[in-house]
């Protein structure tokens, strides 16, 4: 059934079952070209304070090996209650990340990467209140150059050791990504406060808060750049950082990890990351879950504002705002880019990429023919 299932598919393939190949390419082409001309552009900032603090947080990228250790050891040796189905990316930072880097009182990455600075070749744009699971598999989807994680997530939850194999094998587990809630230091921030009470996601007990007394840099704690913006909180430079490794890496390139409900297009700093992202002409690559989750949400995005944006503090927001001098124009970019860039191109496939999701599809099928109870992979 497989081998007849793959060749129904290459034929789809080959006669135009995915378009636009070569139109995909030659924009490929142009995004390149005129990110090497912004890259030429890159002045670092005149503070060399704030330009230090921006490199430090460069180099805190993670391997996929260590994210994936990481998931294997939750539910056993750390938050034991934790469902994969159920618990979301804060309560893992909560009740995990800030706990596991308490000795140290750093990021995470730093201490999975025991203190070497870890340059990503990737940037991971995620919302917190998505599943921590469906973040990390949106991360293998990618490492697996695949377009959805919905076959990635039950996989991670039935059979992980599946998913390190296939990695190894591909040579992927070396993969390096930035992703904040292991890349920034939790106890430069958030960690002593739970000021909105929020709750686990399963007990509903409120989030504990980490007593190590660290002192916290916000966006107004001094010292001060001229313009009024802490040198030292590390949730104020997140575009500086990708304007930085944008320009010292011409591969490096966006990971856009989108939750079901497709939430994070309404969070401020996803949508400011975004459009960053957009503006320095980097790669960006949506991971969604699956076709069928976008065409059901995909009406939620056509009326984006963002002034209508949030964010877990109101200084990120007002922070945000003050750089965007005209919201209407702001929208229509982000309306422009979602609908004419980065949705269009979501499974789009120039052709060697065609006939590398051929072999994508037969794996997974042939996965799910040998394992009837994880279900039925569907394209």
């Amino acid at each position: 059934l497989a081998n007849i299932y793959c060749a129904l598919l290459l034929s789809g393939l080959l006669s135009g079952a995915l378009i636009g190949g070569a139109a995909v390419q030659r924009a490929e082409d142009a995004r390149i070209r005129q990110q090497m001309t912004m890259s030429a552009r890159y002045k670092p900032n005149a503070d060399s304070r704030w330009q230090a603090k921006v490199e430090e947080l460069a180099f805190r990228g993670v391997t996929l090996e260590a994210l994936l250790q990481f998931f294997s050891k939750l539910g056993s040796e750390f938050m034991h209650h934790y469902q994969p189905s159920i618990h979301t990316t804060l309560d893992v930072v909560r009740q995990a990340i800030i706990p596991l880097s308490g000795t140290e009182k750093c990021s995470y990455a730093e201490v999975l990467m025991k203190g070497v600075p870890t340059r990503p070749s990737k940037m991971v744009t995620h919302h917190w209140d998505n599943l921590f699971r469906d973040l990390l598999a949106a991360i293998v989807a990618d490492a697996l150059n695949e377009d959805s994680y919905d076959s990635v997530a039950l996989l991670l939850d039935s059979d992980i050791n599946k998913v390190v194999e296939w990695l190894r094998r591909l040579g992927r587990l070396q993969d390096t990504y930035w992703v904040c809630a292991f890349s920034v230091s939790q106890h430069d921030g958030i960690c002593g406060g739970n000021p909105h009470s929020s709750k686990d996601s399963l007990t509903k007990n409120v989030h504990p808060v980490c007593d190590c007394q660290k002192m916290k840099f916000w966006n107004d704690t001094p010292p001060l750049t001229e313009d009024g913006r802490s040198i030292l909180c590390e949730m104020n430079k997140f575009h500086d950082m990708m304007e930085y490794l944008a320009a010292t890496d011409p591969s490096f390139r966006q990971v856009v990890a989108v939750d079901v409900e497709l939430n994070m297009f309404n969070r401020a700093w996803c949508v400011a990351e975004l459009v960053a992202a957009d503006r320095m002409s980097l790669s960006q690559s949506l991971k969604m879950e699956s076709a069928t989750s976008l065409a059901m949400q995909i009406d939620k995005l056509r009326d984006l504002k963002v002034q209508d944006m949030k964010a877990s503090r109101q200084q990120d927001v007002d922070e945000i705002l003050a750089t965007i001098p005209d919201k209407a124009v702001f929208n229509a970019h982000l309306q422009e880019l979602l609908f004419e860039t980065l949705v269009p191109n979501w499974g789009r496939l120039n052709g060697a990429e065609q006939m590398a999701q051929v072999g994508r599809v037969c794996r997974w099928q042939r996965l799910f023919e040998s394992n009837p109870s994880l279900g039925l992979y569907s394209p």
